[in-house]
């Protein structure tokens, strides 16, 4: 395991309790555009454990600091490579799993909420996306479906976690402090597990 992964996760027995999903999760049913007009969906990342890091237009940058940290948690090799580069990053392994059996990755995906945007303007954010974020999908939340569905704090990251058979795990509204954080990440490591069969 990686000692970055190993540092920040707590023993396996802790539970994220004031934040996750425990009983009889729901299934996510999510399909978004992104700024290339492509229709993504949960569906899309079956197999994967998915993290949704959203925002508002005040939390954008907190939301992509975020994001960042936690795709380079589970992909170090991404650390300091372009956007393109890092996507292409591999997982850590997982322990336990034979050498020629694949860990089942972690995909954190951007979106950005923009609710109350006249349908002329969409095409402006569209365009700005396309500059800044050239090789990363971001998924356009223009119907507040995110904080409908999930809550959200404004101004600051939220993120829900999905796991691999696309069911809500564990949700976090607001900036997660070291302890939150850790929790996120061992949520996804025993997700990730779970989806490899070592659960």
């Amino acid at each position: 395991m990686n000692s970055t992964i190993r540092t920040l996760l707590v023993a396996s027995s802790l539970i994220a309790a004031p934040f996750a999903i425990a009983k009889d999760p729901p299934k996510v049913e999510l399909t978004m555009e992104d700024q290339f007009e492509t229709k993504n969906s949960v569906a899309d990342h079956k197999g994967k454990v998915l993290i949704l890091v959203y925002g508002d237009r005040q939390g954008i940058d907190a939301s992509r600091e975020l994001g960042t940290k936690l795709h380079v948690l589970f992909h170090p090799t991404a650390d300091g490579k372009t956007a393109k580069e890092a996507a292409k990053a591999p997982v850590v392994a997982l322990e336990g799993l034979g050498k020629d059996v694949a860990s089942p990755d972690v995909a954190v995906v951007p979106v950005a909420t923009c609710t109350g945007v006249p349908g002329p303007i969409k095409g402006f954010i569209r365009k700005a996306l396309k500059k800044d974020a050239a090789d990363t999908p971001v998924w356009l939340d223009f119907d507040g479906t995110m904080a409908e569905k999930f809550g959200m704090r404004e101004g600051e990251p939220n993120l829900v976690i999905v796991d691999s058979t696309g069911r809500l795990r564990m949700k976090v509204n607001g900036t997660p402090d070291k302890e939150t954080l850790q929790k996120v990440l061992q949520t996804a490591q025993n997700l990730r597990a779970e989806a490899a069969g070592l659960k």
